[in-house]
């Protein structure tokens, strides 16, 4: 049966608190986000709870680790996002989906990492200058081929809107030799949560595979590790690098589109 969004979220909220597998794929903000803009449902009869939003199957739990959802249902969905063992139990009657598999990441608090390359040096974010804008999503765009998409300084300067926006977790890298600009990191801070979002690195070309991504994520720890309990990372990560920079498996999941099913989320992307 169908039910309110806000009891939805209530219930995803102590789910993802109590730390319960299967809830903790995209950071809190984001599934909240979802929640409130999808389709929740409740089958009581299993204790079962799960939203659709565009036709994809986005959150989905039940206590018995078991699909309750009808093979006809879920093959009229356009794209299942579930923990690999869920997908597993009913891929082979699943027709036309493209399964992804990839592991969400934690940060391991107790990692020690390595001393900070003194080559580089951060530059926070100046949120007057349009030109600080226009440059971040000149680095997010390059070498990003995978994406449908390309962004401007209009798009970027939209997440200083969000409710997670922390003005601290805003930075560029510069490189003390030349004086450039090599990279931008764009994190979000969840205060409800305690949970910080690493959500864009970006490396312009000539400095990828120079340790600018590395110092990066080690300024940003350092910048938010104090009032953090969790630090997750964004769906599509490069998870060999971050493994090398202190995060941990978590939990593996599946992305599983059908050809041609697009991912549109207006609240959540800039």
């Amino acid at each position: 049966m169908k039910i309110s969004n806000s009891e939805f979220l209530e219930k995803y909220k102590q789910l993802f608190l109590d730390g319960t597998l299967g809830t903790n794929f995209l950071a809190f903000w984001k599934m909240k986000w979802f929640i409130e803009n999808g389709e929740t449902f409740y089958l009581p009869e299993y204790d079962c709870w799960y939203m659709i939003r565009d036709n994809h199957l986005l959150v989905y739990y039940s206590p018995d680790n078991q699909i309750h959802l009808s093979i006809y249902e879920l093959n009229a969905l356009d794209c299942i996002s579930l923990p690999a063992a869920l997908y597993d139990s009913i891929k082979d009657r699943l027709i036309g989906f493209n399964a992804q598999y990839e592991w969400s990441l934690r940060y391991d608090f107790s990692y020690i990492p390595k001393t900070q390359s003194s080559l580089y040096e951060a530059i926070d974010f100046d949120f007057s200058n349009e030109q600080h804008y226009q440059l971040a999503a000149s680095m997010i765009n390059n070498g990003n081929d995978d994406y449908d998409w390309s962004y401007n300084g209009s798009n970027i300067k939209k997440m200083t809107k969000y409710s997670v926006f922390d003005p601290t977790l805003w930075f560029f890298v510069k490189d003390k030799g030349t004086q450039d600009l090599a990279a931008v990191v764009i994190s979000a801070f969840d205060k409800e949560m305690r949970q910080t979002n690493i959500d864009w690195v970006a490396v312009f070309s000539a400095y990828q595979g120079k340790g600018v991504g590395r110092f990066m994520i080690e300024e940003t720890i350092r910048r938010c590790k104090d009032k953090s309990d969790t630090i997750v990372l964004g769906a599509g990560s490069e998870e060999d690098f971050y493994r090398k920079c202190g995060f941990v498996n978590h939990e593996e999941w599946v992305w599983a589109p059908k050809d041609g099913y697009k991912f549109k989320a207006a609240g959540i992307q800039p």
